[in-house]
């Protein structure tokens, strides 16, 4: 009886490795952009064995359940590099401020369930952003950024270069092993922003990982409407010459956008004597961040910390290393490094540096219309910090360690409300900690449809199937479609849920920011098997409303 019993004991252990081992055929996920970010999105991955993987994806989150995603694609550009096959889905058409959940699957197995958000497409939605750079050698100190990443769940992270030391295969295989620890509790994966570092031997070693529209890795994108442009240059091809001609011709054809920010790696003047100045970004770029109202610059390399008060180029009296201090018109330079890379003293502080420092940290940025907000974060020992609420990510969770240096630990760029967009704001002093700002919601638009028999009174309760009959059936008409009707009493995001009998989530759809008052939507269930369900909407974390679905 002992022996049979180890024999079971046995073949679950090994039944359960070979399943874990059918799981992994897919790995290394990441998310970019290469075009508009509010309606496409890339979704890359190393196929690591397995052949002629699909990506299903949807609006409504069906689990491993692959046929009731209605979208698929396969990839568009696969690709041998540093040691992975890196396959990659360019996906387009999508709707802006939307969460979208996929799974790839191959002919061996199924991958986890993923999910993405593109960004909005409105000046409106405020936007919070981590950026940093220089990841190299400290695997510990990279994975604590990279959790934070996933506690904080930012629109994008904007990464300025270094990933490893040595550009070698292994070295990839594991920064895109921990890479995975920035993805969400809830499996979503945050878009990453890549420039190139001057360990990165080739710009191929970006455009092969991370599918960058661009082979001279620089190009821009703007997120929010005209919110926001981020400009991602490289600083190990020549500064001037056709890298030039393109920044000034994209930041004069974009005035109308109201903030914009610049991205690369080596520092024009790094804050550790360890590394030296570099005049010629100086010289063709730091008149152009002036001329066009670049409001924020970010930098790397040094692995020190920075924030500066703004400045422009200038070598008259009172400037120091051809940079003067400009509240009025400058540009706010941070940086730079410390993502895990070895850090440097900080040891070469300028009269216009506002503070600097010696740890591991990143920059997390708050941007909407009336301004930008940058906190430098503390990022060692992630695991005592929580995560921000799904429904307010502008609140600090607990346990943030937010540097708080003399000079505040907020930068805050002010937008003049007198001046057009795309002219240069004006850039604040500290705000105190106690005087952080949540999120601005935008004016709710008008409903589209007027439901004045929508009941707001509590429902009963539902602990079992049983207890479904007092609320209201819906069936489905013959291609599926059903309409529900609820009311929310307050702007919220808004959850939707079918459940099966068994109490496990069929299906999920999310409904971000929705405005306060009687709501109207149409679903499609014809993917879902036919059965009875208890259909859940949640606006914020109050039950809004239940329904029992009867699916023939």
């Amino acid at each position: 009886m002992l022996i049979k019993s180890r024999r079971l004991l046995l073949t679950l252990l090994i039944t359960f490795c070979l399943a874990w081992v059918s799981r992994a055929d897919s790995k290394r996920f990441r998310c970019m952009w290469r075009t508009d970010p509010a309606t496409s999105m890339v979704v890359g991955w190393d196929q690591e064995s397995g052949d002629n993987p699909v990506l299903f994806y949807d609006v409504i989150d069906f689990g491993s359940n692959v046929d009731a995603y209605r979208n698929q694609r396969r990839p568009d550009r696969i690709i041998l590099s540093r040691g992975m096959n890196n396959h990659f889905v360019r996906l387009s058409g999508l709707q802006p401020n939307t969460v979208y959940y996929f799974i790839v699957k191959d002919n061996r197995s199924v991958s986890q369930r993923y999910s993405f958000k593109t960004a909005p497409n409105t000046p409106n939605e405020r936007l919070s952003i981590i950026a940093g750079g220089d990841s190299r050698n400290n695997r510990e100190a990279r994975r604590d950024a990279n959790q934070l990443v996933s506690k904080l769940r930012p629109h994008c992270v904007v990464f300025d270069g270094d990933m490893t030391g040595g550009d070698t295969a292994p070295e990839w295989r594991e920064w895109f092993d921990d890479w995975q620890e920035t993805i969400g509790s809830d499996g979503r994966i945050f878009p990453i922003i890549p420039a190139r570092g001057n360990h990165e031997r080739e710009n191929s070693s970006i455009t092969e990982l991370f599918d960058v529209i661009s082979s001279d890795v620089y190009y821009a994108l703007t997120l929010g409407g005209n919110l926001f442009r981020i400009y991602t240059l490289n600083t190990l091809i020549a500064p001037g010459e056709s890298q030039r001609i393109w920044l000034e011709g994209d930041l004069r054809a974009s005035s109308n956008v109201i903030w914009k920010m610049a991205q690369y790696h080596q520092a024009m003047r790094p804050h550790t004597r360890a590394k030296p100045e570099q005049d010629e970004l100086w010289l063709h770029w730091a008149p152009l961040f002036h001329k066009y109202g670049v409001n924020v610059v970010m930098e790397s390399d040094a692995h020190v910390v920075k924030t500066t008060y703004p400045i422009r180029p200038d070598n008259g009296p009172g400037s120091d290393e051809g940079f003067i201090r400009d509240d009025k018109t400058g540009s706010v330079y941070i940086g730079e490094g410390c993502w895990g890379a070895p850090l440097r003293d900080n040891n070469d502080n300028k009269s216009w540096t506002r503070a600097s420092g010696r740890f591991n940290q990143f920059k997390w940025i708050f941007v909407d219309r009336e301004k930008i907000e940058i906190r430098t974060i503390q990022t060692d020992m992630a695991y005592q910090v929580g995560e921000v609420s799904h429904n307010n990510i502008f609140e600090p969770p607990i346990g943030l360690n937010i540097w708080h240096p003399p000079t505040g630990d907020v930068v805050t760029i002010t937008n003049n409300s007198s001046t057009p967009p795309g002219s240069r704001p004006q850039v604040g002093g500290p705000l105190a900690q106690n005087d952080r700002e949540t999120s601005r919601p935008a004016p709710p638009p008008p409903a589209s449809h007027n439901v004045s028999s929508i009941p707001r009174e509590p429902e009963p309760a539902a602990s079992d199937p049983s207890d479904w009959s007092p609320f209201p059936k819906v069936v489905p008409n013959e291609t599926g479609d059903i309409t529900i009707k609820y009311y929310l009493p307050q702007n919220c995001d808004v959850t939707i849920q079918l459940i099966n009998p068994g109490w496990q989530p069929v299906a999920k759809m999310d409904f971000p920011r929705q405005p306060r008052g009687d709501q109207v939507k149409s679903l499609n269930l014809s993917r879902v098997p036919p059965g009875r369900y208890l259909l859940v909407i949640k606006g914020g974390d109050r039950l809004a409303r239940r329904f029992q679905v009867l699916v023939r």
